[in-house]
């Protein structure tokens, strides 16, 4: 099989018509739509702008590059930049991918070092104002914007409770046909696969009474989403909300919960049982009680419970938070003299989400040996 060459290698030598003049380079790709690298290597999508800086040795420089149109394996239009920062050289590349359904941008950053000693830069992402960084995303307005390449170092704001995951709000998707709390018309969602994961704190080893509401409102037969529920310090239930309750019917689930690991914080989660016909996790709210609490799952369907509990939870709905404040993502790059280190950020263009890389099938490798298929394959124009 064909390898796929780094992104020096994938640039092509530029021709006399892609030597035009640094500055503002539109991505495109036959059949999506279109995005833009600015005149200083800024890739600029709906949802905002995304650039780096680096830090080295207590300085730190914003990266800017020189950008020229190019074509990545010789058929890929691409934004090539370069640029240098702290005594390191960096080559940017930036392409449209053919992902269903609205394409996916990537975006590769190679810094090398041409001393004769390592160094461990800091590469810091230059986000909007509201971001906030996850495990290996980072999400804007509950769209996850960006797929990471590793785990960054976090520097944000932990809020006392919160989603922890790449899961997505839904506002409005449940259509309960009884009277309930309107949290059971907001869910979120676990796009592919994705976990809903949420933390509260307690007091270390505090017991708490944990109630979860569900609605299934797109299945209406059984057996298609299956899920797991865990609760830290109880055991795990499985649910299959159209066989326990029925389509359109709100439920409850309620665990005995406590900080077994001492940490402060109960963690709570919610994923596809692996024999799921539908392998996207819901769920619509959820309560924390004092610990023995009688927990009627009709008085918590009511919204009865809502101000009396010590946490209460419309789960993808107008009160609900990511468990992360906005903040900024860094990333501990260790460099080898005469050597360098190549990261590759996935990115929502316009109209589209990212999968985090845990549930997504692609990867650089993959997105750019179907870009350049398609590429090659569209007619001449």
């Amino acid at each position: 099989m064909k390898r796929w060459m780094t992104l020096a290698a994938c640039i092509a030598p530029a021709s006399a018509a892609l030597c035009a003049m640094a500055g503002e380079v539109t991505l495109s790709q036959p059949g999506f739509g279109t995005s833009k690298v600015d005149a200083s290597g800024r890739l600029v999508e709906d949802w905002g702008s995304v650039g780096f800086k680096l830090a080295l040795n207590g300085r730190s420089e914003p990266l800017t590059f020189q950008v020229t149109p190019t074509k990545l394996n010789g058929v890929v239009s691409a934004a090539s930049g370069k640029g240098a920062a702290l005594g390191l050289t960096v080559e940017s590349a930036a392409y449209r991918a053919p992902a269903f359904p609205s394409g996916l941008d990537v975006l590769t950053l190679k810094i090398a070092n041409p001393g004769a000693s390592d160094v461990t830069p800091l590469l810091t992402l230059d986000l909007p104002a509201g971001a906030v960084v996850g495990e290996r995303s980072v999400a804007m307005g509950g769209r996850t914007v960006l797929s990471l390449p590793m785990a960054p170092n976090v520097d944000q704001e932990v809020r006392e409770w919160g989603a922890c995951d790449e899961s997505q709000p839904m506002p409005g998707w449940g259509s309960p046909n009884v009277p309930c709390d309107p949290a059971f018309r907001n869910i979120r969602a676990g796009m592919g696969g994705v976990p809903i994961k949420y933390r509260f704190a307690v007091e270390p080893r505090e017991a708490v009474t944990v109630a979860l509401g569900f609605c299934e409102s797109f299945w209406a037969v059984a057996g298609q989403r299956v899920m797991l529920a865990r609760v830290e310090g109880a055991p795990r239930q499985s649910v299959d909300p159209v066989a326990k309750w029925g389509q359109h019917k709100p439920g409850i689930l309620t665990f005995a919960g406590r900080d077994a690991n001492g940490d402060g914080q109960i963690d709570v989660a919610v994923i596809p049982s692996s024999s799921a016909g539908d392998q996207n996790p819901i769920l619509n709210a959820i309560w924390l009680l004092p610990a023995g609490a009688p927990a009627d799952p009709a008085t918590l369907i009511s919204g009865a419970m809502n101000q009396s509990a010590m946490r209460f939870v419309d789960v993808g709905g107008p009160g609900d938070q990511a468990i992360y404040g906005s903040g900024k993502a860094e990333f501990t790059v260790t460099i080898p003299a005469k050597g360098s280190r190549e990261l590759t950020f996935i990115v929502a263009c316009p109209g589209a989400s990212v999968t985090p890389p845990s549930r997504s099938a692609w990867s650089a490798a993959t997105l750019l040996k179907a870009a350049t298929d398609v590429a090659r394959d569209a007619p001449a124009r």
